[in-house]
């Protein structure tokens, strides 16, 4: 049994590659760089990649480059690669994007503050931030948003909570991650499902109604957890997670959890919402117009959703797929969907280098003292 452990980790690990590989093949297929023009009044005719200058334009043929005056180049019908749709993109909505996706950083950071000072781990929100932003900087680089999420509990598991401590319990510190990622999730998914039935109707499509489930599916699953009668995991199959279901419970059922979670919810609504904005706000500034609206946000739900996915560092293949084909049926053309995948990870790795420097720059202040509740089974 023992052997074949790391059978079955190489073999899932295989398999996200392969995924990723497959997403960044679709990816690369669909979207050109360059425009792709044809002659709509020709007998038989074949897309070529063209790039334009002053004169006309440039046709990139098997055989070699051909320079086509200016005039014969008005005639071609062209599809917008990448490099156009980023030519058009405006600078000033960029900053104004960019200073509101950081905005919704710092309410994440809030929100998992309020998770892990409940519980006795009481950090300022700017320790909190950094840490934050120190595990982006990982996140890039290793797979998907776990990774990032792991660095997130050694962070913390590293600085002392209190005099005469080494480390805040390591059991809380992962369970107040995962309740960060449940309640995040639960809600980019039901704020998009409710934003594709509001421009939808009632055919927003089955997807839409599968993420409103979603929401739904955690809070059956929180009340339950608080429940007296489920301290029993005797259909578990090895006693040895006790160590570890125990304390969860104990922190999922602490009196003050409740609190903590309507203000975390309240966090998360503002965090989603900023995703959301920034996202649509992205299209507008590259000067897309989609037809159909309620495929942006339920599509950059299945983006953010499918980004955490631990395939290729960054969540690259999965969540570029992703926005190009949900943003195909909102009407939006390959190469303006991958830009919008592009500025929106510029973004991100923006946050990312800041919390490169501050790693580098030296640990942060150690967490201030505060009493800690007795968590028992």
């Amino acid at each position: 049994m023992g052997a074949a452990r790391p059978n079955w980790r190489r073999v899932g690990r295989a398999l996200s590659w392969a995924i990723a590989a497959c997403a960044l093949g679709f990816v690369a297929w669909v979207i050109p760089v360059r425009d792709r023009c044809w002659d709509p009044e020709a007998r038989v005719s074949t897309r070529v990649a063209i790039s334009r200058d002053a004169s006309g334009c440039l046709l990139h043929l098997r055989t070699g480059a051909v320079h086509v005056p200016a005039v014969e180049c008005a005639r071609l019908q062209c599809e917008p690669g990448l490099a156009t749709a980023l030519e058009g993109t405006r600078p000033s909505v960029l900053g104004a994007l960019f200073a509101i996706y950081a905005i919704g950083s710092l309410a994440w950071s809030a929100r998992w503050r309020v998770l892990l000072g409940f519980a006795g781990i009481d950090l300022t929100l700017s320790q909190v931030w950094r840490v934050s932003l120190e595990a982006q900087a990982g996140g890039i680089l290793l797979p998907g948003g776990l990774g990032g999420d792991a660095l997130r509990i050694a962070s913390v598991l590293a600085r002392p909570t209190r005099p005469g401590e080494s480390r805040a319990p390591a059991t809380i510190v992962v369970a107040s991650v995962l309740l960060d990622r449940a309640i995040g999730l639960s809600f980019i998914a039901g704020l998009a499902s409710v934003l594709g039935f509001a421009f939808g109707g009632l055919h927003a499509g089955a997807l839409a109604g599968l993420l409103a489930a979603i929401p739904v599916a955690f809070l059956a699953s929180l009340f339950l957890l608080r429940r007296p009668t489920s301290t029993s995991f005797r259909w578990l199959p090895t006693r040895r997670l006790d160590r570890w279901v125990g304390p969860v419970l104990a922190y999922v059922r602490d009196p003050r959890a409740p609190r903590a979670i309507v203000v975390a919810a309240a966090l998360s609504l503002v965090v989603a919402a900023v995703q959301f904005g920034v996202i649509r706000g992205l299209v507008f500034a590259l000067g897309g117009a989609p037809t159909q609206e309620k495929w942006i946000y339920v599509g950059t739900a299945m983006a953010l959703i499918v980004a955490a996915l631990p395939a290729l560092p960054g969540g690259w293949g999965t969540a570029d797929a992703a926005y190009v084909f949900f943003f195909g049926l909102a009407g939006l053309r390959p190469g303006l969907a991958l830009a919008v995948c592009l500025l929106y990870r510029l973004f991100w790795y923006i946050s990312g280098a800041v919390g490169a420097i501050l790693q580098l720059t030296g640990p942060s202040a150690a967490p201030r003292e505060t009493a800690s509740p007795t968590h028992t089974t």
